[in-house]
């Protein structure tokens, strides 16, 4: 359908309220089978972990960001690989899922320390499992680099869709692609912002309420809030590069499409695919979409669970 060929749509339609009638038997069936842990990593971070434990077969799943264990993208996926035989887990990072509670620190995409010590904890609780790590958005950005640490050698496949590889570029395309999309993404930041006010006495975080963009949020948050001198030494911080491809020696697939709004695909095509790291490119999606039709079927979705049931032979 034509609609679906507009990647505006595709990424608004993909997490709307319409797709909520689908949605909530299939989110209603998998919390009922999960249960929550809270993790607690060696530098005292906290954060959730929701996991089914019936198979042999595991799959990791990180949000994009500021996402959750239901997120609209994340879910049918989530299904589809259930109903063939695999645990769903789920993973809340810092911030995510309304876990501000948790940390008083904020969620920073360059710090993933804590993410790579949740995903080696599975690996050592299930050593004879077949465990998979699938990430969206961010979620792929940090998938990717969680897949590139010295300290996880146990993953069998990692799947990314829509991942941001230049987080610099998205920031840009977030904010002047569409204003809808600018709003939908600073009204996320700003909801979990008035949480962690309400939790926490943090000095002059308030100020960042003020902001209409994102680009002036994140420089307000690198200024006052992280380790870095500036933006462009944060972005560098978690930005995909070549070497962090390089790194990875197990089975991945890369999953962007040419229409995102959100992350384009530019900066993907300036890297090389590995032996071990295919990109697929698609010509329609939108950022986190990939939606056939009305009915919210995905022929990459169907693509993924193929190939994660037959152990990706690329």
């Amino acid at each position: 359908m034509s609609f679906f060929k507009n990647g505006l749509f595709n990424t608004l339609i993909a997490s709307s309220p319409i797709r909520e009638i689908q949605q909530k038997p299939l989110r209603k069936k998998i919390n009922k089978i999960s249960s929550k842990q809270i993790f607690t990593s060696s530098n005292s971070q906290s954060i959730e972990i929701f996991q089914t434990d019936l198979f042999k077969k595991k799959v990791i799943f990180l949000p994009g960001w500021l996402g959750h264990k239901d997120s609209k993208y994340l879910i049918p996926l989530a299904n589809l690989l259930h109903t063939k035989n695999f645990d769903i887990i789920r993973i809340h990072p810092i911030d995510h899922g309304n876990t501000e509670h948790l940390n008083k620190d904020f969620f920073r995409a360059t710090d993933i320390q804590t993410l790579i010590e949740a995903v080696k904890s599975i690996g050592y609780t299930y050593p004879d499992n077949e465990i998979h790590l699938i990430g969206f958005s961010l979620g792929g950005n940090i998938a990717l680099r969680i897949s590139a640490s010295a300290e996880i050698n146990f993953l069998k496949s990692t799947v990314v869709l829509s991942p941001v590889i230049d987080p610099e570029n998205s920031m840009h395309a977030m904010d002047n692609t569409s204003w809808i999309l600018k709003k939908y993404f600073l009204n996320k930041w700003q909801k979990t912002l008035r949480r962690k006010i309400r939790l926490y006495e943090i000095a002059d975080v308030e100020k960042a309420l003020k902001y209409k963009n994102l680009e002036d949020m994140t420089e307000f948050f690198t200024e006052n809030f992280s380790p870095h001198k500036n933006t462009k030494e944060l972005f560098s911080g978690y930005a995909i590069t070549q070497d962090t491809l390089d790194k990875i020696k197990h089975s991945t697939l890369i999953y962007s499409s040419i229409d995102d709004p959100c992350v384009p695909i530019e900066p993907l095509n300036k890297l090389d695919q590995t032996n071990y790291v295919i990109f697929k490119p698609q010509q329609y999606g939108g950022h986190c979409g990939f939606i056939d039709n009305f009915k919210f079927s995905s022929s990459v979705y169907d693509e993924i669970v193929c190939k994660l049931d037959k152990s990706i032979t690329h």
